[in-house]
């Protein structure tokens, strides 16, 4: 058995606008083959109502005026879906698809509405306790972009692109959050 250090778990919740019929989406995510999320990946899962799919998850940054794409292979896990109130459900897990300790590991939910795709749940960045820490400074900013990017892949697949406004506010959200990379876009691209 696995033990995580509670300290060490940080907590990640994200969502995206989204225009779906549900009915589709809960058809789309049913079907065995999802080549917008990766082909299916043979691990081994104590649940046979999980399915595996080998995925390259990514982290989009924007830095001084250029556009950069990070990508790390990854197994996504998806549960059982779960209909009702207006709404679908799964349970949902990725980690590394290698040995590379430089990737967190992320078990949550998606769920998913008429208007609105979202992700909550809990990574455990690498390093523990110390991953955790360097996490909270820094590092929160990379799992927020990559759960971000996720959810815009899944209300594409689904059914809507992403909502401009949307992007904007979280472009607008992070430049206050990091003075720095505003100016330094800013400077690159003057008005």
């Amino acid at each position: 058995m696995v033990t995580v250090d509670a300290t060490a778990v940080i907590h990640l919740r994200a969502s995206q606008p989204a225009v779906l019929q549900l009915d589709r989406a809960r058809e789309a995510l049913a079907a065995s083959d999802l080549g917008w999320l990766g082909g299916r990946a043979a691990t081994p899962l104590a649940d046979p109502e999980w399915r595996s799919f080998r995925c390259d998850l990514s982290l989009p940054v924007h830095a001084i005026g250029h556009d950069v794409e990070f990508r790390k292979a990854a197994i996504v896990e998806l549960g059982r879906i779960h209909d009702g109130n207006g709404q679908l459900s799964l349970d949902i897990c990725w980690r590394s698809a290698t040995l590379a300790p430089l990737f967190p590991v992320f078990a949550g939910q998606l769920t998913l509405t008429r208007d609105r795709v979202r992700l909550d749940g809990w990574y455990a960045p690498p390093g523990g306790r110390i991953g955790a820490a360097v996490d909270r400074v820094l590092m929160g900013v990379a799992a927020r972009r990559t759960a971000s990017w996720f959810l815009r892949l899944v209300a594409e697949a689904l059914g809507s692109a992403p909502a401009r406004a949307e992007q904007e506010k979280h472009a607008k959200q992070d430049d206050h959050d990091r003075p720095q990379r505003a100016q330094l876009r800013d400077a690159g691209n003057p008005a």
